[in-house]
């Protein structure tokens, strides 16, 4: 049973350090970074969204970046008094060279902080909460500069933003994160967390017992995370790698699941060399590393039929086609939706997760980053979505193999 468990690790181990290693010095973005008249941006921060990737321009404004291989990347320009500018690019087979023309920011006016520090302090024990994650991980985490933050209130919602990168150190996992906010909403009647931004991760210096602990605390959090199920997909081994994928189907005002697990290569098409594309219908994924494997050595001994998943009136809406956005403002949320689930902690965890789609399909590359990214392909209902900032990876990380 253990090597039907790991088997699919292994191999999947193998197309990552393939993917990583065999392109790391041909495959570059470069480019330059300018004001609107022209005029070289020195200092200006580049970086890859999700990544370990950043770097500074130089005097003329010119930056490198050297990628892994192939995937779907994020690259993004960033300077004090600047606006941020972002490009999404698919590379492919060949380095590519981006121009960037950074706009002055406006400045804007300091909200006033009703109900003085105590107040504040307030609403960044909520922020904290709902943005870092209530894990282990989420709370280790801390913020290092938390006066970048401000705080407006309407009603139930809690709006945060940021005038600067948000320095967090996540002791557990060794990352020291700059985080880029877009927006960040509470919905505090609702239930509902909302944020956006864009991610860069350093590696925290430690000992040999730090790293050792780090490593294991990193492979847990990878079990069983949205990366690690699209990673499957493009290696074609969920099942292997602890997956179970059911279709969910909509029967009148209720969701219903089909208890007989899919085959995920029937919903997947190759994109060329360095990508798959993954047709979306509405899925419940389990990660079950014990049910899985028994799965696929007694595929003959699971139930059939339909049985019932939810009828929350917010999933019902969103299920619908044309109708996600309409659910999403009602909760008073924009962007990244997130629903409050409860934890379960588990040293072999198995989570449930309902994903429905706002695509029709989605290209994921070997990293399991998608292209139109996560969360604007599909809305996820479950244990994924207690996993915050505390609790994610960059994606050049790999999980090592099974011994």
């Amino acid at each position: 049973m253990r090597s039907l468990i790991f088997g699919g690790l292994i191999f999947l181990n193998l197309i990552l350090t393939v993917t990583f290693v065999r392109a790391q010095a041909n495959y570059v973005i470069g480019g330059k970074v300018t004001d609107e008249s022209q005029k070289p941006l020195p200092g200006a921060t580049v970086f890859v969204d999700g990544s370990q990737i950043a770097t500074a321009t130089n005097d003329d404004g010119v930056f490198r970046l050297v990628m892994p291989g192939p995937g779907s990347y994020h690259v993004s320009v960033q300077m004090i008094g600047y606006n941020t500018e972002r490009k999404d690019l698919m590379l492919q087979d060949e380095s590519v060279n981006l121009e960037f023309i950074l706009k002055i920011k406006p400045v804007a006016l300091k909200q006033v902080n009703i109900g003085g520090e105590k107040n504040r302090n307030a609403n960044l024990e909520i922020f904290k909460k709902h943005f870092l994650g209530v894990t282990p991980n989420g709370l280790a985490c801390k913020i290092i500069n938390p006066e970048v933050l401000n705080f407006s209130t309407q009603k139930n919602l809690l709006v945060a933003g940021a005038d600067d990168f948000l320095i967090i150190e996540n002791p557990n996992l060794g990352y020291r994160i700059k985080y880029l906010l877009k927006t960040f909403q509470y919905n505090k009647q609702a239930q509902v967390t909302a944020y956006d931004g864009e991610v860069v991760f350093e590696e925290m210096q430690g000992s040999k017992s730090q790293k050792e602990h780090w490593a294991k605390n990193r492979l847990h959090v990878y079990n069983g995370s949205v990366m690690h199920y699209l990673r499957s997909v493009f290696a074609n081994t969920t099942q292997q790698e602890g997956f179970i994928t059911r279709q969910l189907y909509k029967q009148g005002d209720k969701v219903l699941v089909n208890i007989s697990p899919i085959k995920v290569d029937s919903l997947v098409t190759k994109a060329g060399l360095n990508f798959v594309s993954l047709k979306l219908t509405g899925l419940q994924i389990t990660y079950n590393l014990q049910k899985a494997a028994q799965i696929l050595k007694q595929p003959q001994s699971i139930n059939q039929g339909l049985t019932l998943v939810a009828d929350s009136a917010l999933m019902q809406r969103a299920w619908e086609q044309g109708e996600i956005d309409d659910a999403l403002n009602e909760a008073g949320q924009t962007g990244r939706l997130i629903l409050t689930h409860s934890p379960t902690q588990s040293e072999n965890p198995t989570y449930r997760t309902d994903l429905l789609p706002y695509v029709k399909a989605i290209t994921i590359d070997a990293h399991g980053r998608v292209f139109s990214g996560y969360f604007l392909s599909f809305l996820l209902k479950g244990d994924w979505t207690y996993l915050r900032v505390g609790d994610q990876l960059p994606f050049e990380y790999i999980p090592p193999a099974a011994p």
